[in-house]
């Protein structure tokens, strides 16, 4: 009885053509290949990011090193001036240089390098009675690291020393 109250209220445009169901076929591997392509996108970012990130923490490594290279030629000048029981003797006097230390390796390829310059006339060091001077001294220091990294620290050094003993 179904089928005849269905036809009954059918028009006659559509009792002639036939039904069509929806053409689904395919919609599967359509949706499969979108996902696909949608991951792909995903892991090619992911490892483009990871590369990137390498190349940044070698960057920032090198850059390290070169820094505490350096430091390391500071520290070297303030021992050399710290070691000298007088002051330095100057051996330019147009800049005032005191001392010119060539590369020195540290580890690898890390160097540094670093000149020593008398800074103005000396200047009495009041409360410890006379003949004591502070002599200061600037210092340049430069360091490497591999062939990428290079940094450099200057500095200024003040020493007492007592003149005339």
């Amino acid at each position: 009885m179904k089928r005849i109250y269905r036809e009954q209220n059918m028009s006659q445009t559509e009792t002639n053509s036939p039904v069509r169901a929806l053409n689904r076929e395919g919609f599967a591997m359509v949706t499969t290949l979108l996902v696909v392509l949608i991951l792909s996108v995903l892991a090619v970012g992911v490892a483009w990011i990871a590369g990137s990130e390498k190349k940044t923490t070698f960057a920032e490594s090198v850059h390290m090193r070169s820094i505490f290279s350096a430091d390391a030629g500071g520290e070297a000048a303030i021992n050399f001036i710290r070691m000298s029981d007088v002051p330095p003797a100057i051996l330019d006097n147009g800049s005032g240089l005191v001392r010119q230390q060539g590369a020195t390796v540290l580890q690898g390829s890390q160097t540094f390098d670093y000149s020593a310059f008398f800074v103005g006339p000396p200047r009495p060091r009041l409360g410890w009675g006379e003949g004591y001077y502070d002599f200061d001294y600037r210092v340049a220091s430069h360091g490497n690291a591999s062939r990428l990294g290079e940094s450099g620290v200057e500095l200024v050094i003040s020493r007492l020393y007592k003149v005339g003993y």
